[in-house]
């Protein structure tokens, strides 16, 4: 049963990469034993985690060292995944150990116990923590390393939303939307002034993709691997999973505006303080991110919590600095 690709992940990658991918997928039993034989693998299990365009294997290596395979069809955000890793060199990260482009995968340390920041603590409390990751993980670099730029996914998501690919969506909400995508890239242009040193970012670094290691502490998983602002990296981390802290609630539709922006609020006096940065900036840089990440699930025909967009929008609106 391992070496068969579950239903649902055959049927994302046909329809993402189309008769590619069908191929590929036809291809799958014999891409994972060439992987199994090529790093003298045992294979374990399967985790429930990730894409649904990837599959990934608890493993043994050879020598017994518990290790982990992740396989899927080659695209540039894989390949993004792996050149970040390689450059984390496990400095903050988990380690990479060897790679196959054409296969489009790669093997890597399993980070053990792995339990997940979100884990944590189902309460306010984890608002409070500092998570020094977020401001230990990014990198500065020179050049672009043949990554994307956080500028570039700005402007390639914000174009598709207003070239009109959801035409179902309704007219005021698209139109707030509109505005909101204003000043998001207002405020990412001065971030981009006062913090205009390139860093190689992790880029989708949220509760889920923290793992504890019992020797190494909190440790990322599943880069992107973007170049953008510092500060940017916090971005993604501190308007996720608000949920988890509001007691009383199954999903954030059922909180009010207040119990929102209270977690925002702790989150925001927490990054201030741990990261030494402006309060405004801060509040701009999660501005930023949400509306990027809301894009790219409206251009996907993806549910968004405007509720969340409107919160911050509006604590935003009363913090950022003039432009």
């Amino acid at each position: 049963m391992l070496y068969k690709l579950a239903d649902d992940k055959r049927e994302a990658i046909v329809r993402e990469f189309g008769d590619d991918g069908e191929r590929w997928v036809d291809r799958y039993p014999a891409l994972l034993e060439d992987c199994v034989q090529r790093w003298k693998l045992k294979l374990i299990g399967m985790a429930s985690a990730g894409l649904p365009v990837n599959a990934i294997y608890y493993a043994e290596a050879e020598a017994g060292d518990p290790v982990v395979l992740k396989i899927g069809y080659p695209h540039p955000e894989q390949k993004t995944e792996m050149t970040a890793l390689r450059a984390y060199g496990g400095r903050y990260a988990a380690r990479i150990y060897d790679w196959d482009d054409e296969a489009g995968a790669f093997l890597m340390e399993r980070i053990l116990p792995g339990k997940k920041l979100r884990d944590l603590s189902p309460s306010i409390e984890r608002s409070r923590t500092r998570i020094h990751l977020v401001g230990d993980l990014p990198i500065p670099v020179s050049d672009h390393q043949d990554l994307p730029t956080f500028g570039e996914w700005i402007g390639c998501a914000f174009a598709r939303f207003r070239d009109g690919v959801l035409p179902h969506e309704k007219g005021a909400e698209k139109q707030e939307f509109l505005q909101f995508m204003e000043q998001a890239e207002q405020a990412y242009a001065r971030l981009s002034q006062c913090y205009p040193e390139p860093h190689l970012l992790h880029g989708d670094l949220h509760h889920e993709n923290i793992l504890l290691d019992e020797e190494r502490g909190w440790l990322a998983i599943d880069p992107k691997g973007v170049i953008g602002p510092k500060i940017m990296e916090s971005g993604r981390y501190l308007h996720n999973y608000i949920e988890d802290e509001i007691p009383g609630i199954e999903s954030l539709e059922d909180a009010d505006d207040q119990q929102i922006l209270q977690v925002l609020e702790e989150r925001f006096a927490t990054f201030t303080d741990m990261l030494e940065l402006d309060y405004a900036d801060i509040v701009a840089a999660a501005f930023v991110d949400l509306v990027l990440s809301s894009c790219w699930s409206l251009n996907s025909n993806q549910p968004v919590a405007f509720k969340k967009l409107r919160v911050l929008y509006a604590h935003f609106e009363g913090r950022r600095l003039p432009y």
